[in-house]
């Protein structure tokens, strides 16, 4: 509820405003404003106002309050033309929610006028002694508010006595009882806000956590039968005397299930070749599985570390303050969406693109457990050993060929084909690399990969360097 002309009045009794000197001035949101003042005898003190709200008020602030990240236009023009001036008279107009502080600089004498209206009539306004406007928090050329317009002042009236009574008193300060009240009310709508705002974001996690889980536990499923694939080599190897060039499938009993079975074979390839294709679908079918089965362990943790947290936040039995911290911190830190930045290699941006790069082994394969997922894309110099480049994913977004080109020198830059200034270079999804056992930390077989022939262009280069890390 916004005060009443009564309430203004019994505020304003209570202020040093006239003999202040204003030091500076701060805007909380696109309402509420701040005037930081200084007086001989009361020292500083900062008058809060707020127009245009069903909190409508003006009372002396004592508590810190945040500020808008960027200085708006009003605010730029009070501190150009209203800072370092000191209040000469302070008026209410009789019966009205309407105070004008008549300010002297030097020479000059504006008047910043208050205005406590309810809807469209809230506003405050600068004008020059002579009541033309100069500047104004709400611009409403529609009413007559506009810079250069002169300012009607409204007309004192003489209400009843017992109307607009002031509420009942519960501090000696109203001052400090107005702050007090509308700082519990405004925590109290904050609150509710908040939990409401962070419902939302959680259902729209969550659900988004769920689709990924239902996709992958698919992906389980559809390939946990990899084993199969090295069963028919199996087969085909003990048979291999049987099958003749050119053939398209060979039948033979098969000791699992102790049926006879017909194997297909690829006509092109050698009997010893076409055996091989069935170990090699073994070992790629193996990796999806294997990378899929990851996926989702990694996936069913971050649900149950979301469900935690939020659990946690929703829970009304917290003291308020609190609840507001923890619920203002999740909700900034979910709707912000920082770019996850690993704690080893580098980060660089590409239209729109995050590229994550490993200059080793040792950071390539960190890169690759902890940093990627199966639709981020690998790119990797083709006969030279050096850093792995990663291309993350964006949903119905496949990377442009100019993000595959900054990625291509990335890689040449952190490989052995630096030198050279070219290299051949392949890449393919995360999804499509296996890990090969045995061999050096981070050593991977591609599958499903597509080349690059990239000779280095300098100037581009030097240009994606100079951006820095993302």
């Amino acid at each position: 509820m916004s005060l009443n002309w009564r309430e203004i009045e019994l505020i304003l009794s209570e202020l040093p405003l006239k003999g202040s000197r204003l030091q500076g001035v701060t805007q909380h949101d696109f309402n509420a404003i701040s005037f930081h003042f200084f007086h001989p005898v009361h020292r500083q003190w900062t008058l809060y106002t707020e127009v245009g709200t069903p909190g409508s008020r003006l009372h002396k602030l004592t508590k810190v309050r945040t500020k808008l990240p960027k200085m708006q236009r009003f605010v730029q023009f009070l501190k150009a033309n209203l800072v370092n001036s000191q209040v000469k008279e302070v008026v209410q107009t009789p019966g009205e929610r309407f105070v004008d502080l008549a300010c002297i600089r030097g020479e000059e004498t504006l008047h910043l006028l208050l205005r406590f209206y309810s809807g469209a009539g809230a506003n405050i306004i600068v004008t020059d002694d002579s009541y033309t406007i100069l500047d104004l928090l709400l611009r409403r050329p529609r009413r007559g508010e506009a810079s250069g317009l002169p300012f009607i002042l409204p007309e004192p009236k003489e209400p009843a006595d017992d109307a607009f009574p002031v509420r009942k008193r519960t501090k000696t300060s109203f001052n400090e009882q107005i702050e007090e009240e509308y700082a519990t009310e405004r925590n109290e709508r904050t609150l509710e806000a908040l939990y409401e705002r962070a419902t939302l974001l959680y259902e729209k996690k969550a659900r988004s956590l769920e689709h990924t889980l239902a996709s992958l536990k698919t992906r389980v499923e559809q390939t946990q039968d990899f084993e199969r694939h090295k069963h028919l080599g199996d087969l085909l190897s003990s048979n291999q005397h049987l099958i003749q060039k050119g053939q398209t499938s060979l039948l033979v009993h098969d000791w699992g299930s102790d049926k006879e079975i017909e194997i297909p074979l690829d006509p092109t390839r050698s009997p010893r070749d076409a055996i091989q294709l069935y170990y090699e679908s073994y070992q790629r079918s193996k990796g999806r599985h294997e990378n899929a089965v990851n996926e989702l362990k990694r996936a069913q943790e971050e649900l149950r570390t979301h469900q935690a947290v939020f659990e946690r936040a929703f829970d009304r039995s917290l003291p308020r303050e609190e609840a507001l911290d923890l619920l203002t911190s999740l909700v900034e830190e979910s709707e912000k969406e920082p770019i996850a930045r690993p704690s080893t290699g580098l980060v660089f941006r590409s239209g729109g693109y995050t590229l994550l790069v490993g200059r080793n082994a040792k950071e390539n394969d960190e890169l690759l457990r902890r940093h990627t997922r199966g639709n981020d894309w690998w790119v990797h110099t083709r006969d030279f050993p050096g850093g792995y480049v990663f291309i993350k994913y964006i949903k119905d977004k496949p990377p442009p060929l100019e993000v595959l080109l900054d990625a291509a020198y990335l890689a040449i830059l952190y490989s052995k084909a630096k030198q050279l200034g070219k290299a051949e270079l392949y890449y393919t999804q995360v999804k499509y690399l296996r890990r090969a056992k045995g061999t050096k930390m981070g050593t991977v077989l591609p599958t499903q990969e597509r080349n690059l022939s990239v000779t280095l262009d300098e100037t581009r280069l030097n240009a994606l360097l100079a951006q820095g890390e993302a």
